[in-house]
């Protein structure tokens, strides 16, 4: 047997929903639309509350403390590094290589330093 259209829908109603079942209908569809995104059934989102004075000005200040302090640890670390290569290259400073021939050494022309 083949089912029909006809057979298997209902007849239509003869008369329409009345404006209150309309309105509560399409009161539903809204819902379900606005809590589409969070899940929750019948809550309306609420707007996020601003943040008041006080607050940003707080944010602000730590926000300014954070970066004066990273300021100061980067310029402790480079006068550090700084002090390390200062160190270093005094220890390996060396002196110019000075070439003595005999005749310097026989007239004691030779630096008396080494």
């Amino acid at each position: 047997m083949t089912d029909t259209p006809a057979e298997t829908t209902p007849p239509p109603a003869e008369h329409p929903d009345t404006l209150a079942e309309l309105t509560a209908k399409v009161d539903k569809i809204f819902d379900i639309l606005a809590t589409r995104g969070d899940g929750e059934a019948g809550s309306e989102s609420e707007p996020e509350a601003e943040p008041d004075v006080k607050t940003e000005t707080r944010n602000a200040v730590a926000e300014v403390r954070r970066r004066e302090a990273a300021r100061k640890k980067r310029a402790e670390e480079k006068a550090a590094s700084e002090a390390r290569l200062k160190a270093v290259e005094e220890k390996v400073k060396e002196k110019p290589p000075r070439e003595y021939r005999r005749v310097e050494q026989f007239m004691r022309w030779a630096d008396k330093e080494q």
